[in-house]
């Protein structure tokens, strides 16, 4: 059983979001962050494949760094986004050279 102590003490949106946060030990906001990322996917699929993967997996980095400073997620999320966006990049150059 769960305590709820610190929902029912919560008086803000961000209580609630921070207690369903810690209640899933912080698989909340980063199944939030690979859901955005496939969403910008999406949404830039009118560009190149590599373009659109370089922006969503960066904005997404941008995002998970604001997270990872309210300590809502795990450095290592940021630092997924950021190898997708590092290796997406170097495709991106490497491509256009040959």
């Amino acid at each position: 059983m769960y305590n709820l102590t610190n929902l029912t003490s919560a008086t803000t949106i961000q209580g609630i979001v921070q207690f369903a946060n810690q209640t899933t030990g912080n698989l909340m906001m980063a199944l939030l962050m690979i859901s955005v990322f496939f969403i910008m996917l999406m949404v830039l699929k009118r560009w190149d494949f590599d373009r659109a993967l370089l922006v969503s997996s960066f904005a997404s980095f941008m995002l998970t760094i604001l997270l990872v400073y309210a300590k809502m997620v795990n450095v290592v999320w940021a630092l997924v986004f950021l190898i997708m966006a590092a290796f997406t990049a170097f495709y991106m150059v490497m491509s256009k050279t040959t």
